[in-house]
């Protein structure tokens, strides 16, 4: 028996409306998978080269150009007795403008401080983020260029915060003449953390994003930004680390949990883990104490003269 034309036509209008959910579905998880999912990802904040006039106080700005980026900081000369170089390095979306009041103090008590824009932030340029596998290859750089005109004194520490606390256990595995490394609020890897800040923004809907569509999107960022997403890891860094490692971390980070911290400072020959409690992500550099915290560590590696 044939159907009324009307309800016929009422199907083929239920056919294509199902169908076009099905492509728009289809075509959603595909740019998720290779399309936006990457550029949140491996995305520079800022890709262009950006120099501004040098702020009062540094002087001068040290450069390096390697793998699709020139890299660019600000040196500032210590205003006592020199105890050492401090490399200091931002978190993501972040710049090195934000820690210029840090670097300045730090300068004051003895340390010829340089202050870094990341690849692809603030006036560093850089297309793509890679999570401390070539930001570790650009401090080495940096640091090269110090030494050659013999501005580099030791020990070398480096103090980084999230994003940059990341970078700075990666470098510490990278470069020998590391000889301590503070990081507030590390992750564990880019494979870890990305589930992480997936946890964080969605709240009960990341039950729906799949681990074989994370695996997938992490795996598309690596071949956009040209860069194996495995290497990007802390943890595994920490292994080869022979430096003092000192790590401070929240119980309450809400972006990225105390138990990244804990794997990295279980696998460190010298490690320290401070723990506090009460403060989100961004909070915790300012948190109460946390500032005594590092300055004691710095003394330690370099009595005040």
């Amino acid at each position: 028996m044939n159907e009324p034309p009307h309800r016929s036509r009422a199907w083929r209008r239920r056919l294509v409306a199902l169908g076009a959910l099905g492509l728009a579905g289809a075509l959603s998880v595909y740019a998720t998978r290779y399309s936006w999912g990457p550029a949140m990802i491996v995305g520079a904040p800022s890709p262009a080269y950006a120099p501004t006039p040098l702020p009062t106080g540094v002087a001068r700005a040290v450069e390096v150009e390697r793998a699709g980026a020139r890299v660019r900081a600000w040196l500032l000369e210590p205003g006592a007795a020199l105890r050492g170089t401090l490399l200091v390095l931002h978190g993501i979306g972040d710049d090195k403008r934000s820690l210029l009041s840090t670097a300045r103090g730090h300068a004051a008590r003895g340390f010829r401080t340089l202050v870094v824009d990341s690849r692809g932030h603030g006036e560093s340029s850089g297309r793509y983020l890679t999570y401390g596998v070539e930001e570790s290859r650009d401090l080495r750089a940096l640091v090269d260029v110090l030494e050659a005109e013999s501005l580099l004194r030791r020990p070398l520490i480096v103090l980084g915060t999230s994003y940059g606390a990341a970078t700075a256990v990666q470098y510490a595995a990278l470069d020998e003449r590391v000889d301590s490394t503070i990081a507030v609020a590390p992750f564990h890897s880019l494979v870890e953390v990305v589930p992480a800040y997936v946890e964080w923004m969605l709240g009960p809907l990341e039950a729906l994003v799949s681990a074989e569509l994370l695996t997938d999107v992490i795996e598309a960022s690596g071949r956009r930004a040209h860069f194996d997403p495995a290497a990007a890891s802390p943890f595994l860094a920490a292994g080869r680390i022979r430096a003092s490692v000192r790590i401070i971390h929240s119980r309450d980070d809400e972006r990225i949990p105390v138990a990244h911290a804990r794997a990295i400072a279980a696998r460190l020959v010298d490690g320290e883990l401070v723990e506090i409690d009460g403060a989100s992500h961004n909070e915790t550099g300012s948190a109460d104490g946390v500032s005594a915290t590092i300055a004691a560590w710095l003394d330690e590696v370099s009595p005040p003269r």
